[in-house]
Parts: C-alpha cells; sequence; structure tokens
C-alpha cells in the first residue's frame, strides 16, 4: 500500500493540472475575444475572432505602418523643402507628437507579434515531438495528442524533457501473461492508474527500475526528464541527478 500513495498522490496533481488547464481552455472558448491573449493566440476557433485577428495581423497593423512611414516622410519633406506650406511652428510639432505616439503603437504591436511568432513556432514543434511519439498505442489510451489548440497548451517546463529520440532509446517490453503482476511489485501504472495487463507495452526507467504503460511515460518525458515517482533523473545529467 505505501507504493501505491506517491502514484495515488502524483495522479491527484496531474489530475489537477489537466482540470485547470481544460477550465482555462473551457474560460477561452466561452471568451475567444478576451484581450489577455487574444493578439498572442493565432489558433482561435471562433470565425469572428479568427477573422479579426487576421484583420489586425495582416490588414491593420501593416497599413497603419506604412501610412505611418509615408507620413513621416511628408512631413520632413514639407519642413526641409517647403517649411513655408506649414501654417505655424505648432502644427509642426503638433504633427510630430502623434507621429510619435504612432511609431510607439507600431512597436508595441511589432514586439506583440514577435511574442505571438515566437509562441506558434514553440506550438508546432511541441505537435512535431508529440507526432512522432503519438502511435496506435497512444492514441487508443489518450486519443489523438499531436494537434494543440493553442499556446496555453504549451508545457511550463518548456525544454526539460526528453527529445522523441532520446525516449526510444530507453527501450520498451511488451508483459506476458506471467508478467502482469511481477512488475517490482507494481499493479498499476501510477500515470493512468490502470492496472497492468498481459499485452500492454510498457518502459522500465534505467535508474530507478519504476515501469509504466510506453503511451504514458513518453507523454511524461517529454515535459520531464525524472521519472513521476522517485523524481530521480531517467538519463545521466538530467535535472534530478545535477541537484544531487
Amino acid at each position: 500500500m505505501t507504493r501505491r500513495r506517491p502514484a495515488a498522490s502524483g495522479a491527484a496533481d496531474s489530475a489537477g493540472g489537466a482540470a485547470e488547464a481544460a477550465a482555462e481552455r473551457g474560460q477561452a472558448e466561452a471568451n475567444p475575444l478576451d484581450g489577455r491573449s487574444f493578439l498572442l493566440e493565432l489558433r482561435h476557433k471562433g470565425a469572428v475572432a479568427q477573422a479579426l485577428s487576421r484583420f489586425v495581423w495582416l490588414l491593420a497593423v501593416p497599413f497603419f505602418s506604412v501610412w505611418t512611414l509615408l507620413g513621416s516622410s511628408w512631413l520632413w519633406s514639407v519642413r526641409a523643402e517647403t517649411p513655408q506650406c506649414m501654417p505655424t511652428e505648432t502644427h509642426f510639432w503638433f504633427a510630430a507628437f502623434w507621429l510619435g505616439l504612432s511609431y510607439i503603437w507600431i512597436s508595441i504591436y511589432a514586439a506583440l507579434g514577435t511574442v505571438a511568432a515566437t509562441l506558434e513556432w514553440r506550438v508546432r514543434r511541441a505537435e512535431g515531438d508529440l507526432r512522432q511519439i503519438e502511435d496506435a498505442d497512444v492514441i487508443s489510451r489518450w486519443g489523438q495528442v499531436s494537434r494543440l489548440s493553442g499556446y496555453q497548451e504549451l508545457p511550463t517546463s518548456q525544454g526539460q524533457g526528453l527529445t522523441p529520440a532520446d525516449i526510444r532509446k530507453l527501450g520498451e517490453a511488451t508483459l506476458l501473461l506471467d508478467e502482469e503482476a511481477k512488475i517490482s511489485g507494481e499493479l498499476e501504472c501510477s500515470i493512468c492508474l490502470t492496472s497492468f495487463e498481459a499485452g500492454d507495452k510498457v518502459r522500465r526507467l534505467p535508474n530507478c527500475s519504476h515501469t509504466f504503460h510506453k503511451s504514458c511515460i513518453d507523454l511524461w518525458l517529454l515535459r520531464s526528464a525524472d521519472c513521476p515517482l522517485c523524481k530521480r533523473g531517467v538519463v545521466c545529467g538530467s535535472n534530478a541527478d545535477r541537484s544531487r
């Protein structure tokens, strides 16, 4: 019983995190025009939100930027070549003030656009990693996992997990009938809380010998390079090993 307590605790934490993420996605879907994420999200689900996002990034921002540059050119030309066309000095400084505000607005949107593009690149990279481990076993247990709805589903520990190539090097096995209840005394996978059965594909982590369903531990290892039970590093040089 003491062996299964950490598993239940870890599963409860995972379930809580999943429920929180689902709630956040539900709120985003209920209010797709939420200003906190509208400009950074490039994968809006609603047709109105998609249309507004494309209008902002493909039409409004480029048009305003070009128009501001053109206005600056005109103002400089008048100031340098035909200053008599400017009614008073106040008119010049008024126009220059609004051009300055326009450049500040353009700079803010340029920064937001850079962040949005970076987040989309991270989403696509995460989807690529998921596609490499998404097989029939993963789909049968968890469904299609290689399509993310947006950057909110990115793991908070981006870059702390293993690559798909490293995960494949860990090796896998298929449980035989007489091995069903003999995996280091573990009766169930501590990630999905499902009992091991003959024919299940499993992975045994090299440093701690804890065993999990292949489809469960592969998804975990993309996010974290540590065992979900004992927190030991899966491979030498991982975060958990360095902290010891």
